[in-house]
């Protein structure tokens, strides 16, 4: 019983003590308060937190709205800095000028090009421990992939996810009495539709279907690698990798497409799908289309669509996620502003009113999206996350080398009709000379 009331008064002393030195009337840190307690004073101090771009789509008013005004709210001392992409150079020109950012935010595409590169990044792992981040909260594949860039760390947190529906104009669909698209289709589902409405009506030329192939490979469903990291080399003779190559380019094959290198790059095909209205289904596979984009288009979403020996398997997780660099002096406070824009917290306004998908694996997270905005109203907002990712393949910091050559092969089978197993060839042995070179630098 005497053990048992000590335990209670030290308890309860401890309770007043902290209840104490974090009292507003305290002006200054108390001199014989722990470690800890000293902490949570200075953590309240004014720091300001430069944010630079490396998704390379954000304004200055985008940033402040979406990311810096809701951080300024949650946390009055901190003052967000926004510093935009203009090029991927940039992150090396602000280290020489003596300007690095305290955080990167960047796609797992741009890792490399403006992380990585410039050897930026730092394990949060120890802050994660130390401030009970529940990394459970985060979708486990994300997760998976983030540790295995990290080498077993983490480098940043995975926040927000890059969408994948399939967009469709229902016009097309209509002028040619075509059901719409599905979730739950499979590639070939896909190709038969796009068939019926790749056709021409008058002078004009109609497009079933196209999509944006270099971020398809690096989210290949077969989990494919773009470079084996043990050995640092490439190798496309995979009958997958064929298989993959062969399944887009036979959309290019139908008649009246009549490719060219602008049809088989995404910048063209959104120009085909938003402005001109002649592409029936488009997948950017990476970024979302905005309701200026899209205002007076008659248009819907349908789900990735499925391999028949991969059911239910949708592309590999694409996140955005909030990287602490190696020169950032405030990495507490950085901390607990990550934490906070990885919490269901800060994303449930965000993505009710549609400005991006979750990351996280909150159910009320994931089917809230676009709630708040006439924009989704009646849409297939489900659509916009596979219920399954794909397995992440490994990453290397020449993955988008492999990637590159991956589309110069397509389009060396599509408009040069090379053999797919020849360009396929000729595109790991090109990759490989380059990995080679590069390693030589």
């Amino acid at each position: 019983m005497l053990k048992k009331s000590a335990i209670l008064l030290l308890s309860g002393s401890l309770i007043m003590v902290a209840a104490c030195s974090n009292g507003s009337g305290q002006k200054e840190p108390d001199k014989a308060a722990k470690p800890e307690e000293k902490e949570a004073v200075v953590k309240k101090e004014p720091v300001e937190l430069v944010f630079y771009d490396g998704v390379s789509d954000y304004t200055e008013e985008r940033f402040m709205r979406e990311i810096g005004e809701p951080i300024k709210k949650k946390f009055p001392h901190v003052t967000p800095k926004f510093s935009p992409f203009t090029k991927l150079t940039q992150v090396q020109d602000l280290i020489t000028a003596g300007q690095p950012p305290d955080i990167i935010f960047a796609s797992s595409g741009l890792f490399n090009d403006v992380v990585n590169k410039y050897s930026m990044q730092t394990d949060i792992m120890p802050l994660i421990q130390k401030y009970k981040y529940d990394l459970t909260k985060i979708d486990p594949v994300s997760v998976d992939m983030m540790k295995e860039i990290s080498k077993g760390g983490m480098y940043a947190l995975p926040t927000l996810m890059s969408p994948s529906p399939i967009y469709y104009n229902k016009d097309i669909f209509d002028k040619f009495g075509v059901p719409y698209p599905k979730d739950n289709m499979t590639w070939d589902d896909l190709y038969e539709l796009s068939k019926k409405v790749t056709r021409k009506d008058g002078s004009v030329q109609y497009y079933g279907f196209m999509v944006s192939f270099q971020h398809l490979m690096v989210r290949n469903q077969f989990s494919l690698n773009l470079v084996d990291p043990a050995t640092e080399t490439t190798s496309f003779a995979d009958a997958k990798w064929n298989k993959m190559t062969a399944n887009i380019s036979r959309f290019y094959e139908l008649d009246g497409v009549e490719p060219n290198q602008q049809k088989l790059g995404a910048a063209q095909q959104r120009v085909m799908f938003t402005k001109e209205k002649t592409l029936a289904m488009w997948m950017p596979v990476s970024t979302l289309l905005t309701g200026q984009e899209l205002e007076g288009m008659n248009w819907d979403m349908a789900a990735f669509p499925e391999f028949k020996e991969l059911p239910g398997v949708g592309p590999q997780p694409y996140p955005i996620s909030f990287y602490m660099t190696t020169t950032n002096k405030h990495k507490d406070q950085t901390f607990e502003v990550i934490a906070f824009l990885a919490s269901e917290e800060y994303q449930l306004p965000m993505v009710k009113q549609g400005q991006f998908p979750t990351a996280l694996t909150s159910p009320v997270l994931r089917t809230a999206f676009g709630q708040d905005t006439a924009m989704y109203k009646g849409k297939n907002v489900k659509a916009m996350l596979p219920a399954k990712y794909a397995k992440a393949s490994a990453f290397t910091k020449f993955n988008n080398l492999a990637r590159n050559q991956l589309q110069a092969a397509l389009e060396a089978n599509v408009l040069q009709k090379k053999d797919i197993n020849t360009a396929l060839r000729e595109a790991e042995e090109r990759t490989n000379a380059a990995i080679k070179s590069e390693k030589a630098k």
